[in-house]
């Protein structure tokens, strides 16, 4: 299945998604043998294969793969796993046909224990095709702003925990309202896949690029101080301005660092500072980038 620039840029991260941690964990515990998948966490749990049971050397097979948005703790995680099993079978038994495990886990956590309510059963294929739409802004291919709400929260918190830099960059369009007047949105929208790619060319795997809203753009830059992440923000700008597109653009960024000694700050403060700095970058005429860092705070 092909899938658009975004989507193959969000496999090479560095800091992938849960979809891909889990199939990360997968294959590791399939790696590691039996023995390891004890100490796999709660939703790696697995059961033994139809053959594999049989000849008593069961290979795991992960129960977040069963079901990838199930949450169990580690106990309860243990006691679904020996459940099912053992209610597969049984239903094999009265059956006399195996029955498989997702037929079992799936009658088993539906009618018996209760924990399922209402299931909707997806192949996994479109199921990774879906949890990718949901976060993909659908014209530029970046991410869209829900991901990058729950990133940047993620990455505050980690900045702060283990006293890391953290910038975030916030890009404008300058003038789209003029090209969308004169030449139509088709043609502003060719503007904003111009600059996205101009910023996706211009990051690391580690970096997230979103689009944050209508003719913005949000860049996270983790272990980034304000002095690195200008010059990203730099090349950003002059790769948009250097297009030979017969119409011209250019953008403008706020840049917000978050220091080491800025103690307590949220992501909200974050978004805030870059925003102001976004702000008067604009009242300088674009084409530009401003920077604000967070204070102290006691």
């Amino acid at each position: 299945m092909l899938l658009s620039p975004g989507a193959e840029r969000r496999s090479n991260t560095e800091r992938r998604s849960g979809v891909d941690r889990r199939a990360g964990a997968e294959r590791r515990a399939a790696s590691q043998g039996g023995a390891a998948s004890r100490h796999l966490p709660s939703h790696e749990f697995g059961f033994g294969t139809e053959t594999d049971r049989a000849a008593r050397h069961p290979e795991p097979v992960p129960l977040g793969r069963v079901l990838p948005h199930a949450r169990f703790n580690e106990r309860e995680a243990a006691e679904r796993t020996a459940a099912i099993a053992a209610h597969q079978h049984e239903l094999s038994a009265r059956l006399e046909r195996n029955v498989g495990l997702s037929v079992a886990a799936l009658d088993y956590l539906l009618n018996i224990s209760g924990d399922l309510v209402a299931p909707a059963i997806v192949e996994h294929e479109i199921l990774e095709v879906l949890e990718h739409r949901s976060v993909t802004d659908p014209l530029t291919g970046l991410f869209n702003r829900y991901h990058f709400e729950a990133t940047l929260k993620r990455e505050t918190a980690r900045c702060l925990r283990y006293q890391s830099r953290l910038s975030l960059l916030l890009m404008d369009v300058d003038q789209l309202k003029a090209v969308n007047d004169r030449w139509g949105h088709p043609t502003g929208d060719l503007m904003l896949v111009r600059v996205a790619g101009a910023i996706r060319d211009s990051l690391r795997g580690c970096d997230t690029a979103s689009r944050y809203g209508g003719d913005e753009f949000a860049v996270i830059l983790p272990d980034t101080d304000a002095q690195a992440a200008r010059l990203v923000a730099e090349r950003i700008c002059d790769k948009v301005g250097a297009s030979d597109a017969p119409i011209k653009v250019t953008v403008s960024g706020g840049l917000a660092d978050l220091s080491l000694a800025a103690r307590g700050s949220s992501e909200a403060r974050l978004i805030a500072a870059a925003d102001r700095a976004l702000y008067l970058a604009k009242g300088r005429g674009g084409n530009c980038v401003a920077e604000e860092v967070l204070p102290c705070r006691d």
